[in-house]
């Protein structure tokens, strides 16, 4: 692997490219993104409508940059941190990363990323979703949850019930604390999945 330092054009197009999705998320925490116009977003970002194409090929773009934001996250800082022990607290210790990740993402963005039309919530190969059902498979295995759905039934049981909290957080402007709500959630959703209830 090459040790060459990156070229000033590389590097050049990398900054523009990070101000353009940054001015796309702080529009976001003004209006609702379904509003926000391609021509404004390059306005705001300094930079010609052509150029946000170089970058992005639409404005879903940038919405696909920021779940792999969110996978990069999971993968790089979360899949190495979950500390607790195997099968219900190490399932409520990742809810507690989601939902700390939805509050540190923002209450307008998450607004404006919770909408029908946004299938990537459903887009289960993503490493943020691949890793929940790797701590509930995980939890089968250690004989901690029952064996009569498999890993990904649950984990998508799981990120349902975690989205419909986020949802209703959002509809409430944010006003009550994400992460003591998903816990107590989660916490009341799980024990149908403990091997007795199987």
């Amino acid at each position: 692997m090459s040790d060459k330092p990156i070229s000033s054009r590389k590097q050049q197009a990398l900054e523009t490219k990070a101000r353009i999705y940054q001015t796309a998320l702080s529009l976001m925490e003004k209006k609702n993104y379904q509003s926000i116009t391609i021509e404004e977003i390059s306005k705001s970002a300094g930079v010609s409508v052509g150029a946000f194409y170089h970058y992005f090929k639409s404005k879903n773009d940038i919405f696909f940059e920021i779940y792999q934001e969110a996978d990069r996250y999971f993968e790089e800082h979360v899949a190495i941190e979950l500390q607790a022990p195997p099968g219900l607290p190490r399932i409520l210790e990742y809810f507690a990363y989601y939902a700390g990740y939805c509050q540190r993402v923002g209450l307008d963005t998450v607004k404006s990323l919770y909408n029908p039309d946004n299938k990537l919530f459903i887009k289960y190969d993503r490493f943020m979703l691949q890793l929940l059902k790797h701590v509930v498979s995980d939890a089968q295995t250690r004989q901690l949850l029952s064996t009569a759905l498999d890993a990904q039934q649950i984990t998508e049981y799981l990120l349902i019930a975690a989205r419909g909290v986020v949802c209703d957080w959002c509809l409430h402007d944010g006003r009550y604390d994400l992460n003591d709500a998903m816990q107590r959630y989660i916490a009341r959703l799980l024990p149908i999945f403990m091997p007795s209830a199987a």
